[in-house]
């Protein structure tokens, strides 16, 4: 192969794939903005959903200490299981107790891990929603500018008025 049909090649693959990555860039038709009405909607659907993501990060970590105190209460009854004295019936009532004590437990956490996942998948949802609503909406800059002082003097306004 010569060097100049090898340039010809690397010319040609690369204007090829320049038009295929335009072809696919967002097209947004000039002159077409989102209304402030719409940014103030994008703004607080965003808002709310990073304040669901925070409520999940803590209940998130909260089920993993309950997890691991589930796990450490697990070990304990294994070794109070290896020290039980048979023939006292008041230690193996204890005992059962506190295997009972450790099922109810282990469910709880199983029941708040079931919870979590729909919740994880509304929000997916929510998210996606949101994306697809919003993802496309251009914003003039004085529209961004205006909403966002109207955003911080209410937030002003609210942390003033509490106690």
């Amino acid at each position: 192969m010569s060097a100049s049909r090898f340039w010809f090649l690397v010319v040609t693959c690369l204007t090829v794939s320049q038009g295929a990555v335009a072809a696919t860039a967002k097209t947004t038709t000039a002159g077409t903005y989102a209304t402030r009405e719409q940014l103030r909607e994008c703004l607080n659907l965003d808002g709310g959903l990073k304040a669901r993501l925070h409520a999940m990060e803590a209940a998130t970590l909260a089920h993993n200490q309950k997890f691991d105190a589930n796990e450490a209460e697990g070990t304990r009854l294994v070794d109070m299981k290896a020290k039980l004295d048979r023939s006292d019936k008041a230690a193996i009532v204890a005992f059962n107790q506190a295997v009972q004590d450790h099922n109810l437990h282990l469910q709880q956490v199983d029941d708040e891990a079931a919870a979590a996942d729909v919740a994880n998948k509304a929000y997916a949802a929510d998210q996606a929603a949101m994306d697809q609503k919003c993802g496309p909406l251009t914003y003039r800059p004085a529209d961004m500018d205006a909403v966002t002082k109207e955003r911080k003097k209410a937030a002003a306004a609210a942390s003033a008025s509490a106690p």
